[in-house]
């Protein structure tokens, strides 16, 4: 039997139900402001990188919020937690302006590093996201997420191009830095550590195979994926490749923001109630599985 949960928000404006007879889209929200919603299976989790399911991710989009949104009518980007943004001429690299404004739920300023943080935090090995490919588009996301290593020999790096692999073109926005230096010089070679994985990709391959013999293996880490956070409102994402439809992909609930301060204090069980810090225009009120979720008005939101 298919158990539905109930989710309980304030009432946008413009959008509810009466709590006696119909209701016509009158504009003035009915008099107890409620609005109760059936969203289908019990929620996964309410961490909002991990599952793929569409009950979550309605309900992420009350409870989350990332660099952009979807607009309403059409679904394109529209500012979200980043002001505003610029992209680079090839549309591989993406420089955001994050509001000054914006809070977590337990009046926390947001910042730049925590779109940093949250996104090597949904790459990382052990966190078993099912929507983390979305994201494997950022330079060296699919390395470090894979568990692979880069390759030197004699002091140097290998490379991609040095191989016979290909090597993007990229292009710049925003301020030179000794990061950005290391993203836009020549793509990396990165190898799995698993030995069936990379047995298949040494047969029939074998300038690779004598390439890497002897070389050092250095691991590829979250430091090294292409998201930088130039001061506390100014963050850069570079692309491994020109994806001029990307920036409508920051509205999904992968690149929702996750709260270090609760993540790194209560682990696994830092979206269970009484851990969980959210980001959006809702926060959780009462939470009793396989029953009722219930959201209030957050008041520290930037849009209040």
């Amino acid at each position: 039997m298919v158990v539905s949960a109930m989710l309980i928000v304030a009432l946008v404006a413009g959008c509810g139900s009466a709590p006696k007879g119909e209701f016509f889209g009158k504009t003035v929200p009915p008099s107890d402001n409620v609005l109760r919603y059936i969203t289908g299976p019990e929620p996964e989790t309410l961490d909002p990188q991990l599952p793929d399911g569409q009950p979550e991710a309605r309900i992420y989009m009350a409870m989350y919020e990332g660099l952009v949104e979807y607009d309403p009518k059409d679904q394109q980007p529209i500012p979200a937690l980043a002001k505003s943004w610029e992209s680079s001429p090839g549309q591989d690299e993406f420089l955001f302006h994050i509001r000054d404004n914006a809070k977590w739920s337990d009046g926390k300023p947001i910042n730049a590093r925590d779109f940093v943080y949250s996104l090597r935090r949904g790459f990382r090995p052990d966190v078993i996201s099912r929507t983390a490919q979305l994201g494997f588009f950022i330079q060296y996301a699919e390395a470090y997420k894979s568990g692979h290593v880069f390759l030197k020999k004699n002091g140097q790096y290998l490379l991609n191009k040095d191989l016979g692999g290909d090597d993007k073109e990229s292009t710049k926005v925003g301020p030179e830095t000794e990061f950005s230096k290391f993203i836009h010089s020549p793509t990396r070679l990165s190898i799995p550590t698993d030995e069936k994985e990379k047995a298949k990709l040494l047969t029939g391959n074998p300038k690779l195979a004598e390439a890497i013999e002897g070389a050092e293996l250095v691991p590829v880490t979250a430091e090294d994926i292409g998201v930088e956070a130039l001061d506390d409102y100014t963050l850069r994402i570079s692309l491994r490749q020109s994806a001029p439809f990307y920036l409508g992909l920051f509205a999904h609930q992968f690149f929702r923001l996750v709260p270090e301060q609760s993540v790194e204090k209560n682990g696994k069980n830092w979206a269970k109630v009484g851990n969980i810090v959210t980001n959006g225009p809702f926060k959780v009120k009462e939470y009793r599985p396989y029953d009722i979720l219930k959201l209030e008005k957050d008041p520290n939101y930037w849009d209040a």
